[in-house]
């Protein structure tokens, strides 16, 4: 079977919307959910079983690696390994595969595949990132409830119904309209749903193929972002160095430590696994969920915009997972301002909408760098918000400075390729742009 290819003219875009189910809907949910992390710890089964076996034969399995042939070696065992026993004469009575969407045991399989691939691959080297572990049972009590259809009954009803297999027409708490109307009108066709509980609320995940949206005219702009942890969460600079905008800060994390903290003490007070802790990890969850909501919120709105409004945005390629680890008073700061989410939601707008993704390499001191004679001030410190070049006198915001740097970088690229004379420091910056092209990964 092929993989599926987005067609010319054709985008992927996903929808998250929480859902209003019924509690038989709710209990449905459930079950799938189960019956995906049962065929997960299944397949997971299977695959040491043939690890195990392979290590004291020197025969291996390559099956294992397929979810297709995991698949079919549970369609064989399904009955067997679902079956309902008796407790007080131990024979089978039946068995309850059929209760639950084939969707949920083909997603479980799926799951444990990838992780065995991801770890292989981590282990061999093209997996970037922290080292993968071994592919592990997943637990009832900290796997987090979800479940993924491709097939089956899956539509969308109306500005406020979801059709999900086995649960049927679900209510939304929020308006869809913008889904309805590429249903209706033909634009747009659902690939997939992943419902998912959440804090004690559930959501699906709707996944559309849908028209490529429309492309601005062309332009010949340059915006340079900075990234904060201040009261701006982006610095938008261009490359005359004028200020073109400001993103404030919503800072999620930090107004929400206060309840955190109190939310985190009720838990802590209560007897693990009952009925009050249980509530208690909700209530705590629900503060966790508002404040990556309100964070996603802020992200998307400025991406969006950026990738509309510009030619070019040139943003930095900065090592969270270090910056996470550095002064302590700002690694709450950094996590907060999600850098990494930012990249990410930019370089995938950035092709929807006729937009460059320029990256700088994280080397580069463009906080540093005097934005007027190109000299380069090593003294500069986390705490110097502002600060005078020591070559020529000019006064510079830190932020500003940075983001008007970072805008100059595709001329001086285009400059350094044409032998023009440049700045010595922006022709080593150039060297460390990962990619000009359209979208810089």
């Amino acid at each position: 079977m092929s993989r599926y290819q987005v067609p010319d003219g054709k985008i992927v875009k996903g929808w998250t919307v929480r859902l209003d189910p019924t509690p038989e809907q709710a209990a449905r949910f459930r079950r799938d959910c189960g019956a995906r992390r049962f065929a997960c710890n299944w397949a997971i089964g299977q695959i040491k079983a043939a690890f195990e076996h392979g290590s004291m034969t020197g025969q291996h399995d390559e099956r294992v690696w397929s979810a297709w042939s995991l698949r079919k070696r549970w369609n064989q065992v399904k009955e067997q390994a679902t079956a309902i026993t008796d407790p007080e004469t131990g024979g089978v009575t039946g068995s309850w595969w059929a209760q639950c969407s084939k969707e949920a045991y083909a997603g479980g399989i799926a799951d444990a595949v990838t992780a065995l691939k991801n770890w292989r691959e981590s282990r061999a080297g093209p997996r970037v990132g922290p080292r993968m572990g071994f592919p592990r049972f997943r637990k009832k009590t900290s796997d987090p409830l979800r479940c993924t259809y491709t097939t089956g009954a899956l539509r969308v009803e109306g500005p406020r119904v979801v059709v999900l297999p086995g649960a049927g027409p679900v209510r939304t708490r929020e308006n869809i309209r913008a889904i309805w109307r590429h249903v209706r009108r033909g634009t747009g066709r659902v690939l997939a749903a992943t419902v998912r509980e959440r804090a004690g609320y559930w959501s699906v995940s709707l996944r559309l193929e849908i028209s490529a949206p429309w492309q601005p005219p062309p332009r010949a702009d340059t915006a340079g972002v900075d990234v904060g942890i201040g009261d701006h969460l982006l610095t938008v600079m261009a490359p005359d160095g004028s200020l073109i905008d400001k993103v404030p800060n919503p800072r999620a994390l930090r107004q929400a430590l206060a309840e955190l903290r109190k939310a985190n003490r009720a838990l802590a007070r209560k007897a693990e696994g009952s009925s009050r802790w249980r509530k208690a990890k909700r209530r705590l969850g629900r503060v966790h969920a508002r404040a990556a909501n309100i964070r996603s919120d802020a992200l998307h709105k400025a991406t969006t915009h950026l990738a509309k409004t510009h030619s070019r945005v040139v943003i930095e390629d900065l090592q969270v997972r270090q910056l996470c680890r550095g002064i302590r008073s700002h690694r709450k700061s950094w996590a907060d301002a999600a850098a990494g989410e930012l990249r990410r939601q930019l370089t995938y707008k950035a092709g929807w909408y006729g937009c460059d993704l320029w990256i700088a390499d994280h080397w580069y001191p463009s906080s540093q760098t005097c934005s007027a004679c190109g000299g380069v001030n090593g003294e500069l410190t986390m705490a110097d918000r502002s600060w005078a070049c020591p070559t020529c006198g000019t006064v510079h915001d830190r932020d500003e400075n940075a983001g008007t740097n970072l805008a100059r970088m595709p001329a001086s690229w285009a400059e350094a390729l044409n032998d023009g004379k440049t700045a010595p420091v922006r022709r080593v910056a150039m060297k460390r742009v990962n990619h000009p092209g359209r979208v810089a990964v």
